[in-house]
This record gives C-alpha cells, sequence and structure tokens, in this order.
C-alpha cells in the first residue's frame, strides 16, 4: 500500500513538473485583444474601446496564450487625436489606422508575448459626444471649536467652480459639485489643505480635490439694546416699529484690533422698501456698522410695521 501511494505521488509531481515545463516553452498563436484609448479630442469622452477585436501573430508561453483564450488581452493606449479619421456618414465614429500606434501596442504586451505581425489594418472607436457645464463647489464640513472659538465667514476654496464634462441630458441636472466631508474638532487656529470632490457616476470632473481655507478666532459676545430706525420711507407717510429697542447680542474678536466696539459702533435698521416687498408686516431688522461682527442675532427676532400715514 505505502508503494502503491508513493508510485501515485511521484506520477502526480513528474505530471505536475511536466506541465509547468510544457506550458512555460513559447507557442505560435493567435492573440486576440481588446484596445481601449484614451484622447483629448475636443468634445468627445476621453476614452473609448474598440469595436474590433485586435488579432495578433506571435509567440507567448503556454501559460500566457491559456489565459488569453478565456479572455482577450486589454490593450491601454494614448492616441493623439489627430490620428483618428472621422467615418465619413457616421457620427462619433472614428478610424484610427492600426500602424499608427504599432509600437505602443507592442509595448503594452512587453516580454509576455513577442508579436510577429498584425493581422488587423485598422480599428474603428465610437466616442461618446459630451459637452460641460461650470458649477460652484460647496464644501462639505464637520467642524467642532474649543470653547469661545468659532469661524469666521465661509470656507474658502480654490478653485471656487470645477467644468463637470459627459453627456448634455446628464450635465444639466448638475447644479453644484460637493467636497468630501472636511471633519476637525476642538478648533483652536486656522484650518487649511487639499480635499477631494464627490465623484458623480456617469460624468467626469476637470479636477478631483480643491484647495480649502477656515479661518478660526476666538470671539467675545456682548449683548446690547439698540433702538431700531427707519429709513427709505416716502414723503408723507411715517413707518412705525414695535417694538422700537431690541436686544442685541453680537460676537466679535477677542483680540479688538480696532479698539472695543460699543453701541454707538451698531444700528438696527428696517429700510421701507424691506417692508415694501416682504407681503406682511413683519420685518427682520438689518445690523449696520463698519466693525467686524463675525455673528449677531437680536431678540424678538422681528419687528411689526404699521404704516401710518
Amino acid at each position: 500500500m505505502k508503494d502503491i501511494r508513493l508510485l501515485v505521488a511521484s506520477l502526480l509531481i513528474a505530471c505536475f513538473v511536466w506541465a509547468m515545463h510544457t506550458f512555460s516553452l513559447p507557442y505560435s498563436a493567435s492573440l486576440p485583444c481588446t484596445v481601449r484609448v484614451t484622447t483629448l479630442m475636443e468634445g468627445y469622452a476621453p476614452e473609448a474601446t474598440a469595436r474590433e477585436i485586435l488579432l495578433l501573430r506571435g509567440k507567448g508561453t503556454g501559460f500566457y496564450l491559456l489565459r488569453a483564450r478565456r479572455k482577450p488581452v486589454e490593450l491601454r493606449i494614448a492616441v493623439d487625436e489627430r490620428r483618428f479619421i472621422p467615418v465619413e456618414g457616421v457620427d462619433d465614429l472614428f478610424v484610427l489606422p492600426v500602424s499608427d500606434v504599432r509600437e505602443k501596442l507592442v509595448e503594452q504586451l512587453g516580454d509576455r508575448f513577442s508579436v510577429d505581425f498584425i493581422e488587423t489594418d485598422q480599428l474603428t472607436f465610437p466616442f461618446t459626444r459630451e459637452d460641460f457645464v461650470t458649477v460652484p463647489v460647496v464644501a462639505v464640513t464637520d467642524f467642532g471649536f474649543r470653547p469661545q472659538y468659532m469661524q469666521v465667514g465661509e470656507v474658502y476654496v480654490k478653485p471656487d467652480s470645477v467644468q463637470v464634462y459627459g453627456p448634455v441630458k446628464e450635465i444639466l441636472r448638475i447644479t453644484q459639485v460637493r467636497t468630501k466631508n472636511i471633519s476637525a474638532k476642538a478648533l483652536d487656529q486656522d484650518l487649511q489643505g487639499y480635499v477631494a470632490l464627490q465623484q458623480i457616476p456617469g460624468l467626469r470632473l476637470a479636477t478631483d480635490r480643491v484647495w480649502y481655507e477656515v479661518s478660526v478666532d476666538r470671539y467675545v459676545e456682548n449683548t446690547v439694546t439698540l433702538p431700531v430706525s427707519v429709513e427709505g420711507t416716502p414723503a408723507g407717510r411715517t413707518l412705525l416699529v414695535l417694538p422700537s429697542r431690541l436686544e442685541l447680542t453680537y460676537r466679535c474678536s477677542f483680540r479688538p484690533w480696532g479698539g472695543r466696539i460699543t453701541a454707538d459702533d451698531l444700528s438696527l435698521v428696517v429700510d421701507y422698501a424691506d417692508y415694501a416687498g416682504a407681503g406682511s408686516t413683519k420685518v427682520i431688522p438689518r445690523l449696520v456698522t463698519d466693525r467686524d461682527i463675525y455673528a449677531w442675532r437680536i431678540d424678538p427676532g422681528m419687528v411689526e410695521c404699521l404704516m401710518v400715514e
């Protein structure tokens, strides 16, 4: 029994060695390949796959040819757009002479397959027609701040807009491109760096990332009571506001670069044009100041307007 097992094991090893040796040898064969090109043809998608199978004659190892028989080898090459010849009478279809890209095709195969000659003379490529729209970049953020620190202003991104390429029907629905989430906790200083853009399935972005900057400052919060003034009232009319005084709570820099802010630096104003166009008797006053105010709120949040002829 032991001798039989040894004999079987020896036969298996011998078969394995024979197979390895046999399939390692070079064989002459035809190699089917699919060809995918990238190019910069204005108004078209940058990639396309040939309709035909490229047939190469040459030599390759048995292992490589066996794998190629199961699935055609894909060759990816970059081609100058001037090499493509439009097919007359057929939109979006272009011919590429194989002789123009022979060296690139052979280079893609490396030493896996030695090409003797190429049986296919030309390849045809259907390119999808593309257009583009320019849309704003919107920063997606998740920030946390140390006590008495806050974000100052909006997140700055550069570029602030990006071109989106794709079929006309698809790009018309795009109104913005969002960044991936910019997250940080316990911020107490400015933050900056690169962030990737969220890709849109089926469409192509001119860039895949943008630069962002976030300004962070230490703030102080104060509350003052201010009268509400009215401006822009037509002659012969008086616009009354109730209540006539509001509580304003505002945040400004902890470091008073231009001196301390006082009530004299701030005013709450209701513009008659805002009242006339509001469609309501309630209006939100606006804060008028030449000082740097990071954020503010009023209590109550609106005033009631009463027109007196």
